[in-house]
């Protein structure tokens, strides 16, 4: 199987635009609370970069911002593991 990637040939810089939208997402919320599609126009987004990556950025923003607060996610369990150890 064969993916293909429309944005970069770059396996590497295949979520960049995503990711630099939702680092934008993230300051835009830690500033002012909150951020919408319309607020990225002034950070020097274009209305078509809002409409193709707003959903993915948005969504990565959100995991991001999570795991940035000092409460661990539910049910969620921080263990270091090392290869061979039997648990």
């Amino acid at each position: 199987m064969i993916v293909i990637d429309l944005i970069s040939e770059n396996p590497k810089n295949k979520f960049a635009p995503f990711q630099r939208m939702a680092n934008a997402i993230i300051d835009l919320t830690r500033k002012n609370g909150g951020c919408l599609p319309e607020d990225l126009l002034a950070a020097g987004f274009t209305k078509q970069e809002t409409d193709d990556y707003w959903h993915m950025s948005f969504a990565m923003a959100c995991v991001e911002l999570k795991l940035m607060e000092d409460e661990p996610l539910p049910r969620f369990k921080r263990e270091k593991r090392y290869a061979g150890a039997k648990a």
